[in-house]
């Protein structure tokens, strides 16, 4: 080959005729990039930079509903002797129903602070009772307690602004509200014993509701919230009861009450997704199909944790159990065990037909009564107790007897039987109910929002317990 061929200009740079072997052979090589560190650098950043942003949003987002008073709507807690209790010193909005922003006090009241030992020279109210007396519609000053409070002692005594009954308070009277949502009267007088004596009442006011009544034995496999319970042997000997409530303390319900006490006392964040997750899990199918899909991976570890979530925390209360048990068994022994219930109703029985159906009626309105029957017939006993107590304690019982919609005819015969029992028994019975209006079920009035009191209804029942418990404090 001759040298201008090797340096020919077409034969440099035409590609050369090689066979498929050889163009196999011949060895691909590239140069080698030197390592870039900066984009190992930027990768490893990447999950702690998403995380910074993550909580720095979540710090912005619990500040921001700080601010504006959103994300404060849990207030229960667990607890191993009534069930359930309020969280302390816990700021608490409510919008279900009706609407008030106001502070759980030091000691688990929805009420104004009150200390224990009572003031010199004042006469001391204690009400008892359920949602209707804790009343989270209406803020504290309007609930009725309060408001009797300043119908005994004029409106120029109320001092609501400071929150607090100082020493020096000319008050001649103080009620002080113990109310509670989903309480019934075995946790009433449980109550008593436990938390309301000690603070030395003159007198306790029952703030009697319908359905009071139904809740004193254990209803497993019902939706209920925890509560201790009654017993009865073969013996007829009555009993405290705490299985219904050790059951759901170690379900997983209970445990997730327990772990998630200080997020719900302290992070508005948590209480605002919590109560958005409450109401579209029922409301929305759509939402709980996706959120129980994203949830289902984790399930085991959910249930891994709650698991261990220990009631050690609770302290020793089977101590303080066993001495509300012991003082219940005593109380029993020493009251009356006889029926208040004197009300009697047959079974129609026919034949075919009309008739027939007619029949069917009337057997299952004899069910309902007999269930009535043996409800009440329990309740009179409890409230022997409860007035033994109260008694010893140095205590005046009341009952207050709450109005309900006029096709509740067993109530109504509830409320024949209790004042037949405060006859025998020296309780006051105050029937409010015979005070209000007659309504409807679900009939609208203004004193109530739905099935709670509004600012009217609660100074109705004020001015009704004011004047039944005035003979009693004078």
């Amino acid at each position: 080959m001759s040298p201008t061929t090797l340096y020919d200009p077409e034969i440099i740079t035409s590609t050369p005729t090689v066979g498929k072997f050889e163009r196999r052979a011949r060895p691909l090589i590239r140069p080698r990039k030197p390592f870039d560190s900066s984009k190992l650098m930027a990768a490893l950043l990447v999950v702690p930079s998403m995380l910074v942003i993550f909580v720095l949003m979540a710090v912005f987002a619990e500040l921001a509903l700080a601010l504006v008073g959103l994300g404060d709507d849990e207030y229960i807690k667990a607890d191993p002797i009534l069930g359930i209790t309020h969280l302390e010193n816990k700021w608490v909005d409510f919008r279900h129903e009706g609407f008030s922003r106001a502070k759980i006090s030091s000691a688990g009241l929805r009420d104004v602070e009150h200390q224990v030992a009572k003031p010199a020279g004042v006469k001391r109210i204690a009400f008892i009772g359920d949602s209707k007396t804790q009343a989270l519609q209406v803020s504290i000053e309007d609930t009725f307690a309060r408001l009797v409070e300043d119908n005994l002692n004029g409106s120029s005594a109320r001092r609501v602004s400071a929150g607090v009954h100082a020493e020096t308070d000319s008050r001649r009277f103080e009620t002080i509200n113990f109310g509670m949502s989903n309480y019934g009267l075995v946790q009433y007088f449980v109550q008593f014993l436990f938390r309301v004596r000690q603070y030395s009442p003159d007198v306790t006011v029952v703030v009697y509701h319908i359905f009071d009544s139904s809740e004193n034995l254990p209803k497993f496999g019902t939706l209920t919230m925890p509560a201790p319970t009654l017993s009865l042997n073969n013996r007829d000997e009555l009993a405290l009861d705490f299985t219904f409530l050790d059951g759901w303390l170690n379900t997983e319900s209970g445990r997730y009450m327990i772990a998630s006490q200080w997020l719900r006392r302290n992070c508005h964040l948590f209480q605002a997704l919590s109560a958005d997750d409450f109401m579209l899990r029922n409301s929305s199918k759509w939402y709980t199909n996706i959120s129980g899909g994203l949830f289902a991976p984790f399930s085991n570890l959910y249930d891994d944790v709650m698991r261990t979530v220990s009631l050690t925390k609770f302290g020793d209360y089977q101590s303080t159990r066993n001495s509300l048990s012991d003082e219940t068994r005593d109380l029993d022994k020493q009251v009356s065990h006889e029926n208040i219930w004197n009300w009697t109703v047959k079974a129609r029985r026919g034949g075919a037909g009309s008739a027939g159906a007619f029949a069917d009626q009337g057997d299952s309105y004899k069910l309902l009564h007999d269930a009535a029957k043996s409800d009440v017939n329990l309740a009179g006993r409890v409230l022997r107790m409860l007035n033994l107590a109260c008694k010893k304690a140095g205590s005046k019982l009341v009952i207050v007897t709450l109005p309900a919609p006029n096709n509740m005819v067993f109530y109504f015969r509830e409320i024949e039987c209790l004042k037949k029992l405060g006859e025998k028994e020296g309780i006051t019975i105050i029937d409010a109910n015979a005070e209000f209006p007659s309504l409807a079920p679900m009939q609208p009035s203004p004193l109530y929002y739905r099935s709670h009191f509004s600012p009217s209804g609660h100074q109705k029942l004020a001015d009704i317990v004011t004047e039944g418990l005035k003979p009693i404090l004078e």
